[in-house]
């Protein structure tokens, strides 16, 4: 019996825990309330309190607007190499020291 009772007083400080740092560590605005209101709710009203703000007043990112899309079809096309040997750059300055390693020889 005691093992439960550590165990769900465990559950609840890491809910709480858990609820206040994502509240208090968001970038966006949290819905509803202000954080400070949110904080004194998942402080002061035991489980319900977490499960309130990771269900009503976390934030949500914003959604990307719908559009017409312009040039590549895909959903992102990288705009640089991806690797050093996709570098032009990085290919022509290993080929420029093969051959100065071959001249000295």
């Amino acid at each position: 019996m005691i093992r439960a009772f550590v165990f769900l007083v465990l559950a609840h400080l890491a809910l709480v825990i858990a609820a206040v740092a994502d509240c208090l560590g968001g970038e966006h605005a949290p819905r509803k309330l202000t954080r400070a209101w949110w904080v004194l709710i998942i402080v002061l009203v035991p489980i319900v309190g977490g499960v309130l703000w990771f269900t009503v007043g976390r934030a949500r990112p914003p959604r990307p607007q719908p559009g017409p899309r312009r040039g590549n079809a895909g959903p992102h096309s990288p705009r640089g190499p991806v690797a050093p040997d996709d570098d032009p750059d990085f290919l022509r300055d290993i080929d420029r020291r093969l051959r100065d390693d071959k001249k000295d020889d």
